[in-house]
């Protein structure tokens, strides 16, 4: 039987920032009989397939018990399997923690991460040490990791074409959205406040969907919250489950996303499928576009740079719009689930 084995931080749904490794599990699952997953909080696993075992390490007990019981279940799991490879998602403590194990029974451990790197000291050098425990690195863009290793292997992300992709978008309106966990790093307060210096804001309204996850980005979002109460066109939603996005598209134009090089979100490819425009910092976007358009769409580090952005697509015709999208949908399919055992399979 053909089976990998599985670490992640989530397996839930109902997650706006992590529900994808839903259909990840899902599009892994079809190239094999069985996968294990062990996971950090198992929440709702409905759409999960049948052939997808879950393991879940109890969060309530302190880190040294957690600690052994990882320890115990790829012990158990490794005895009774064999793997073709062990994928590590963000989870490069469990990486560290199954070394021994998985070397000892010859299984490939690759670690994916896409992330400029946490700040915290502790979580700083579990990254450190992760690069030397797994055989191979894979992330999104060669800027999306951040250390430096020959173990690299940018691969792209890993975007569910089928559920986002809309060849026939039809616009009803031109308001805007910010899709984005809640975090000062996303620098949402400078997206937000370049729409509303801009034309489109006297009659179409912006969406921020996403919410927080740790106690500083919660009280990022109240500042949010407080700071634009009065504008009845600055609309929080909150944290929408990843498989009702779509749903939330029909009504969108145009997406912002402020974070600068490091950061390879995944929602610029998914509402660029979605047949809506982005604004964009990174340079790494560049390769979905046109040239000729991006000096329309990437701005800089600036609010009046995005500004002057917005006011310039103003510019563009129908057709050039249509062209956007087009040749967006075109490459980010390189990117999408069906392919994505197939990248790691490459570089294994």
């Amino acid at each position: 039987m053909k089976k990998i084995l599985i670490f992640n931080i989530a397996t839930d749904s109902d997650d706006t920032s992590l529900g994808f490794a839903i259909s990840w599990l899902n599009s892994l699952s079809k190239n094999y009989d069985e996968i294990d997953v062990i996971t950090l909080n198992k929440g709702n696993i409905t759409l999960l397939s049948e052939n997808i075992n879950i393991f879940e390490i109890k969060q309530n007990k302190i880190s040294i018990i957690r600690i052994f019981y990882v320890i115990a279940i790829v012990k158990k799991l490794l005895i009774k399997n064999k793997y073709s490879y062990c994928l590590s998602h963000m989870s490069p403590l469990l990486s560290i923690i199954s070394y021994y194990q998985l070397k000892r029974k010859n299984v490939p451990s690759v670690l994916w991460y896409a992330h400029p790197g946490p700040k915290n000291i502790k979580k700083k050098l579990v990254l450190f040490i992760s690069k030397f425990t797994v055989d191979k690195i894979i992330t999104s863009t060669f800027n999306s990791y951040p250390l430096k290793s020959k173990k690299i292997n940018p691969i792209g992300q890993a975007i569910n074409y089928k559920y986002f992709i809309n060849e026939k978008k039809i616009y009803t309106n031109e308001n805007f959205l910010i899709l984005s966990r809640i975090s000062k790093s996303k620098k949402i307060d400078e997206s937000i406040n370049a729409f509303l210096e801009s034309t489109y804001s006297k009659s179409n309204k912006i969406y921020i969907i996403g919410g927080p996850a740790a106690q500083t980005d919660e009280k990022y979002f109240l500042f949010l919250q407080d700071k634009y109460k009065d504008f009845k066109n600055v609309i929080f939603e909150g944290a929408v489950p990843h498989n009702e996005l779509k749903t939330y598209f029909n009504n969108i134009k145009f997406h912002i996303n402020s974070t600068s090089k490091g950061n390879y979100d995944k929602t610029v490819l998914e509402t660029s499928l979605s047949g809506i425009i982005n604004f964009y910092k990174n340079h790494d976007y560049d390769k979905f576009f046109p040239d000729k358009y991006i000096n329309y769409l990437r701005f800089e580090n600036n609010t009046d740079d995005l500004v002057k952005k917005i006011s310039m697509v103003k510019e563009l015709h129908d057709d050039d719009i249509t062209k956007i999208i087009k040749s967006s949908q075109i490459m980010i399919q390189n990117e999408s689930l069906e392919t994505l055992d197939q990248r790691i399979q490459s570089i294994l």
